[in-house]
């Protein structure tokens, strides 16, 4: 092997690594100024949270409307990917248990970025500007529960009548909650609010 190539070739790598580095620096620093002063936050702000100058930033994020649209992606694909896992973990449990399950990570993600979360939810900003919708990451859960109610249809667990309205019903409520506690701002509802959700849910589809 030529002994330059051999020196050459870590850099890029390096390079690399630093600036996935950046990018996750700047998006913990976006997360937290969004949160402390809404989506009209100074790109100046972000890169003084973040330790970079602004042409850093910019190297990286086009504008601000970049920014936040990556953030609400990678929040959003964070949150389903965890979904999937917990529902992988509780596979052939009670219907009730595996809700359980889906819920409390639901709202426990929410509950962790709680401030940025009651931000998109209440921005009308996202609502006009082509962000994607809350109803989206609803209809992702959705397609995950309705399994679920089916599976516990079959079993005898659920009973059959309007089962095809199970899973936009239990995400209407899901997403009544959320709004209520982002109005509130008392995200230290969410897991006591899951519990009591499921409770009444399931009081109106079990066998």
């Amino acid at each position: 092997m030529n002994r330059d190539s051999a020196k050459r070739a870590p850099a890029p790598r390096l390079r690399a690594r630093l600036r996935e580095a950046t990018g996750d620096a700047i998006r913990a620093a976006a997360e937290a100024v969004f949160s402390e002063q809404g989506f009209g936050a100074r790109m100046e702000d972000i890169a003084e949270r973040a330790g970079v100058s602004v042409g850093t930033l910019y190297n990286h994020f086009e504008d601000r409307n970049a920014l936040l649209l990556e953030l609400i992606l990678m929040r959003r694909e964070a949150l389903l990917v965890q979904v999937d896992e917990v529902l992988a973990e509780v596979a052939g449990r009670p219907v009730r248990e595996q809700l359980r399950t889906l819920l409390h990570k639901v709202f426990g993600h929410f509950h962790e970025h709680a401030r940025f979360f009651a931000n998109v939810m209440q921005s009308e900003l996202v609502r006009t500007q082509g962000y994607p919708q809350r109803h989206g990451l609803l209809a992702e859960l959705a397609r995950r529960v309705e399994p679920l109610v089916q599976r516990g249809v079959a079993a005898g667990q659920l009973r059959p009548e309007g089962s095809e309205f199970y899973a936009s019903l239990l995400l209407g409520m899901v997403r009544g909650l959320l709004m209520r506690v982002a109005e509130t701002q008392r995200s230290e509802e969410l897991q006591r609010g899951a519990d009591v959700l499921l409770q009444v849910f399931m009081q109106g589809i079990e066998v």
